[in-house]
């Protein structure tokens, strides 16, 4: 956590690290924790950071004694008897990802009163430490959007919504592609949740999957293997809304500069401006590991 204070006002180091850490723990407690589902490199020096990214290969059996390995990305494949490669040829290859600055701040005209007032400092932590965790997730988001999956679903449009039907055929498709079954994310909107809740093939009481701790709290945390992550950031047109589902590999996060928090005396305001600021860009890595679901609301 960068701390900044400016020396010609009251701020001491204390408070300043008092506040900057209430801002971080907002942060990490109000994201919808797409963060947490995605492959994050952290310290990026310069604007943009490029994911290296290698696709399946294949190995070679009873290589003979003394020949050349054959890298996977190799096209030639140029092995002599006994050894053979056998599998498809990796691509290695990179992918770009531009970051970008994010700010929050708001002015305190009394710094003295968020000093002493407990409720008053939680609040504007919340809000400032909220407003980059949305930012966060809404570059993820984002990043979904511009890229382009190798799997579209359709089959969630209608007046079912997002189904288990549909479910299990996204599921279906990663495993086709060997995407690994382990770190494996659904992000859905509010209504895509209460689709899930409201489907007898998974809420019922004779072949439900859905726990019933789940329908207590509204709220499904996995299913077939997916982490559940409900946001409202997902896009959508008049009707349809992209819902994703995808492995952390294949979702990259470039931090250049974790949240930080500067306090600071501004005269022209006889206010004190408190700022959370950060830097980070995401892009989509691997388009087999991620699947759109074009859900109808």
């Amino acid at each position: 956590m960068a701390l900044v204070a400016n020396a010609g006002t009251s701020v001491s180091n204390a408070f300043t690290t008092m506040f900057a850490d209430d801002v971080k723990h907002a942060y990490q407690q109000l994201t919808s924790n797409l963060t947490n589902s995605v492959r994050v490199v952290r310290n990026v020096t310069g604007s943009v950071y490029k994911f290296n990214t290698l696709t399946k290969g294949g190995s070679i059996k009873n290589k003979a004694r003394f020949e050349d390995i054959v890298v996977m990305s190799d096209t030639s494949k140029s092995l002599t008897s006994p050894g053979a490669y056998t599998g498809s040829t990796a691509q290695n290859a990179t992918v770009s990802c531009t970051l970008a600055n994010y700010h929050a701040g708001e002015y305190v005209q009394s710094l003295d009163e968020i000093k002493t007032n407990i409720d008053m400092r939680s609040t504007f932590s919340e809000a400032i430490g909220g407003a980059l965790a949305r930012a966060a997730d809404q570059a993820i988001v984002d990043a979904l959007d511009d890229g382009t999956p190798t799997t579209i679903k359709y089959t969630a449009q209608g007046s079912s919504g997002l189904n288990k039907a549909a479910l299990l055929e996204v599921h279906e498709s990663l495993n086709g592609l060997d995407v690994p079954s382990g770190d494996r994310t659904l992000v859905i909107s509010p209504a895509a949740l209460t689709d899930l809740l409201t489907d007898t093939t998974l809420v019922s009481s004779d072949n439900g999957i859905i726990t019933n701790n789940a329908l207590a709290t509204g709220y499904i945390p996995s299913i077939f293997g997916f982490r559940v992550v409900v946001s409202n950031l997902l896009s959508a047109d008049s009707v349809v809304r992209k819902c994703y589902a995808f492995h952390k590999n294949s979702m990259g996060l470039a931090v250049g500069s974790d949240v930080s928090v500067g306090i600071n005396y501004v005269p022209q305001k006889a206010s004190t401006l408190i700022l959370g600021e950060m830097s980070m860009g995401s892009a989509l890595i691997d388009a087999d590991g991620v699947v759109e679901i074009q859900v109808t609301e």
